[in-house]
């Protein structure tokens, strides 16, 4: 709710703090390290005064004296003060026409020959528009020392009252218990006399001190006024309602944390008194690795009776560690003119890279909002490290005139103060209506354009008024109606709505609107054909959203306004696509799933090719809309086709899972059945594994009863293999004829074994499983007739099958005599007598033994036939 506008002020100084005074439309700036024309002062500290429009700053001579000093017999020349690092400009208040200004470090001998000096600290006040100026030293007394008030500091914080009246806090007086000292504007004036070092106030007020146990208590260090609290405090006892109040967390809050180091007081809740914020920029906070953070935290207490403090929930912690959340505080006034006040807490070392931070908070009825409406960066102040933006901060007053309280912001590292300008808060609220809110793609409503026949149409209207306080007389917005919005980021699926006009899915609109006034537009639009897009089910959403127009000029402040922060600039409607579903409009489908195999078992090494067989049904009361089949396929089968033209499917995957996804129907109807194949390879099966899963569902877009229950088919993982054991001797005969064959041969030469046998075996495995972990026996005869034959005895190699190979030996004697009796050569002679007799008599009988005469006659040869003659 505020703006960065152009403004900087640079002092001739080596180092800034910056505290604001808003003073008419002129703004104060403390500057308590700047070197100024009084003589033998180094870094004395100066106040500005600084045009908020132009920019430019001037001195203001508060002070133009020098060191005052005295002539000592001993020691020659001896200062009685000292102003040279005094931090003048530290605190700085104004309050109608009176200024002051303080410089707490400033300190004074009070005796010529001690060397030891106390730091009073001193104040000078302008009653008549910083005309003239008198010096307000109250702690500068007699009472020197720290037991008395010699290290007051007079002035570390310093505040009017709302009637006026100075009050100044003194931390260091009385062993630092502090002190605070009060008096009017006319009760000082009256008793300022240039020529006297010690005044005394008539009618000036103070505490007084308290026994030991509040030694260290820095009464006054900081503090922020309220009537309601001030009147009280001096009609009982001006100390002890301010020790209470700085001491809210002494007993209960943090040790160390610095709690009280900032103070403000506003009326946050608006129930007309004024409540106390209280920040405590060292608070620590354990965070999630359990180490403590300083972060830095803001306690808000809301005052329900006079001086009765009750802590708020609303404590604010700081962001990041080392930030100094709290560090300054500022009432804003009410910003957004909610009818609640509004903080600024500074975080000087806050940021990504520490060049500071302050938040906007905006009050209501418990306290503060627990997150900022915005934060200022100053990112003007990121060439100078560190920037300490925010170190300093005051608000509550409308320096522009525009109607809004503006805030100053102090940057120490940079001489810099920035003025923030509230900007003009806009009221603003929208209305969207859809009607009917029902797309029926049976009762075709229209025809739009070519091409577009027969098209449902619906009616949407938005309506938007805008009201505020101090805005100009017309304020331009920027509309956008987005239908289907929630499919903006759906690549997958199209908008199923588009605008009459425009043939799109969105409609943007600039316009001007007078303040309190409101405006209401019409537009059409229609569905698209029902094979353009997929999503029948879920929700048709509408969105309008509106803006104040970047573009428009602006008011006669040169600021542009904002919204609040309240306002809700998006709105959404929904309406739904008719379904076949009765009158709620809500299908209930029953989907069931069958599932054959024509394997029961997949073989390792082999491609095994399969194929799936289902059937899907839906049994159920209307149709399941987006209806798919989903295989899950494990990691060692491949998809490989389908067994019907007109099914579409899909690989996906998610989280390292893949799926077949087959569209069954958009919507499946209810009673519909399908019958479909799917071919699938198994590749890769894996011996470690014993089964191959398949996952199988049937899944629908359906909000009831959207799914079929998991079909899960298993596949037996097995070793398959064809093996052949082949094998042939060589040679295949063996001639055995030991010279000397005994029970116990000796055998000298390797002649004296015998011949070679050598048998080759082969061993063919045609598949398709790899066989591991086999073995080969071979058996070989070893003894024969109780002798040796064979070496080896025995061979067995790794594997397993059976199987002889065969090789014939043969047995060889050497000659010897044989006798054979003489009755049986006696009885060979006769038989092969008898038989030759037999073969006589036969042949004889045959006519071999006849022979014809050479001499036959003439006619014997006259009877020959001439072919047997010549055969003859």
């Amino acid at each position: 709710c505020v703006k960065l506008m152009k403004f900087a002020s640079r002092s001739p100084c080596h180092a800034t703090l910056l505290i604001f005074l808003l003073f008419s439309i002129s703004v104060l700036i403390g500057a308590p390290k700047a070197n100024t024309s009084q003589p033998n002062i180094t870094e004395g500290g100066a106040v500005f005064l600084c045009s908020w429009s132009q920019s430019n700053c001037s001195i203001i001579n508060f002070d133009k004296q020098g060191t005052l000093s005295s002539k000592n017999l001993k020691r020659g020349l001896s200062y009685l003060e000292f102003k040279s690092h005094q931090w003048f400009g530290a605190t700085v208040r104004s309050h109608g026409n009176s200024t002051l200004a303080c410089a707490p470090r400033y300190y004074w001998r009070t005796e010529c020959d001690t060397p030891f000096a106390d730091v009073t600290g001193t104040c000078f006040l302008s009653v008549d528009g910083l005309n003239t100026f008198v010096e307000f030293a109250p702690c500068r007394t007699e009472r020197h020392g720290p037991a008395g008030q010699g290290y007051c500091q007079g002035g570390f914080s310093a505040d009017f009252t709302k009637d006026g009246r100075v009050v100044l806090g003194g931390p260091g007086s009385f062993y630092w218990q502090g002190q605070l000292i009060s008096a009017t504007t006319e009760e000082i004036v009256k008793a300022y006399y240039p020529s006297y070092f010690l005044l005394s106030v008539a009618g000036q007020i103070q505490t007084r001190q308290a026994e030991g146990s509040y030694d260290d208590s820095y009464l006054g260090k900081k503090f922020s006024w309220a009537d309601q609290m001030y009147y009280l405090q001096f009609r009982t006892h001006l100390c002890r309602a301010w020790v209470w109040c700085t001491c809210l967390g002494c007993n209960v809050f943090q040790m160390g944390s610095y709690f009280g180091y900032t103070v403000a007081a506003t009326d946050i809740n608006s129930d007309g008194l004024d409540d106390l914020v209280v920040g405590a920029p060292l608070f620590m906070s354990r965070g999630s690795d359990g180490h403590l953070e300083e972060l830095g935290k803001v306690y808000v207490f809301l005052q329900r009776g006079p001086l009765l403090l009750e802590p708020s929930q609303s404590h604010l912690l700081g962001p990041q560690a080392f930030g100094r959340f709290g560090s300054s505080l500022a009432p804003l006034g009410d910003l957004n003119q909610d009818g609640f006040n509004d903080l600024a807490i500074g975080c000087p070392y806050g940021g990504e890279d520490g060049q500071g931070l302050v938040f906007i908070y905006n009050g209501h009825d418990g306290g503060l909002l627990d997150s900022p409406a915005q934060i200022l960066t100053g990112q003007w102040a990121y060439s100078s490290f560190p920037a300490n933006f925010g170190f300093a901060l005051r608000g509550n007053t409308d320096i522009d005139q525009n109607g809004y309280p503006d805030l100053l912001v102090g940057a120490f590292g940079v001489d810099k103060a920035v003025l923030y300008r509230a900007r003009p808060i806009v009221i603003a609220s929208a209305s969207l209506t859809v009607q009917p809110t029902m797309f029926n793609q049976e009762e075709k409503m229209c025809s739009l354009t070519a091409g577009d026949e027969n098209t449902s149409v619906s009616c949407i209207s938005f309506c938007l008024e805008a009201d505020g306080k101090h805005l100009p007389a017309h304020l331009g917005f920027v509309v956008e109606v987005q239908l289907d919005s929630a499919k903006q980021n759906q690549k997958e699926s199209i908008r199923r709505t588009l605008f009459l006009e425009s043939q799109q899915a969105s409609l943007v609109k600039s316009f001007n609107l007078a303040k309190g006034d409101s405006l209401c537009q019409e537009s059409k639009v229609y569905l698209r054909a029902e094979e353009d897009f997929r999503d029948k089910l879920s929700p048709i959403y509408i969105s309008l959203n509106f803006s104040l127009d970047p573009q428009a000029p602006l008011d006669q402040y040169g600021l542009s306004p904002i919204l609040d922060y309240k306002t809700e600039q998006r709105i959404e409607q929904k309406a739904q696509i008719q379904l076949d579903c009765g009158e709620d409009n809500i299908c209930v489908p029953d989907l069931k799933l069958d599932v054959e195999c024509d394997k029961s078992e997949v073989y390792l090494g082999d491609e095994n090719t399969l194929s799936l067989t289902f059937n899907a049904s839906n049994k159920g009361e209307g149709g399941a809309y987006e209806a798919e089949l989903y295989v899950v396929l494990p990691p060692e089968a491949d998809y490989s086709g389908i067994a019907r033209d007109d099914l579409a499917c899909s690989y996906k995957t998610e989280n390292q899972t893949r799926y077949l996804v087959c569209d069954l129907g958009n919507p499946m109807k209810s009673g519909s059945s399908l019958w479909a194949g799917l071919r699938f390879t198994v590749p890769r099966p894996k011996d470690s594994e014993d089964t191959v899963k398949f996952e199988l569902q049937v899944r629908s877009k359906n909000v009831n009863n959207s799914e079929s229950e998991v079909v899960l088919l298993e596949l037996k993982v097995a070793a398959k293999a064809d093996l052949i054991l082949q094998g042939v001797s060589r040679p295949d005969k063996v001639i055995f004829s030991p010279s000397d064959w005994s029970a116990h041969p000796v055998l000298i030469e390797e002649g004296d074994v015998g011949p070679e046998l050598l048998q080759v075996y082969e061993l063919v495995n045609n598949g398709p499983s790899v066989v591991s972990q086999c073995k080969l026996e071979v058996k070989c005869l070893l003894r024969a007739s109780g002798h040796r034959l064979l070496y080896p005895a025995e061979i067995i190699t790794e594997g397993r099958a059976f199987m002889q190979v065969v090789a014939t030996v043969m047995w060889s004697k050497p000659d010897s005599l044989f006798l054979v009796p003489v009755w049986i050569i006696i009885l060979a002679i006769l038989v092969g007598l008898l038989l030759l007799a037999l073969l006589i008599y036969l042949l004889y009988k045959m006519g071999f033994f006849k022979r014809s005469d050479p001499y036959a006659t003439t006619m014997e040869k006259a009877k020959l036939k001439p072919q047997a003659s010549s055969e003859a």
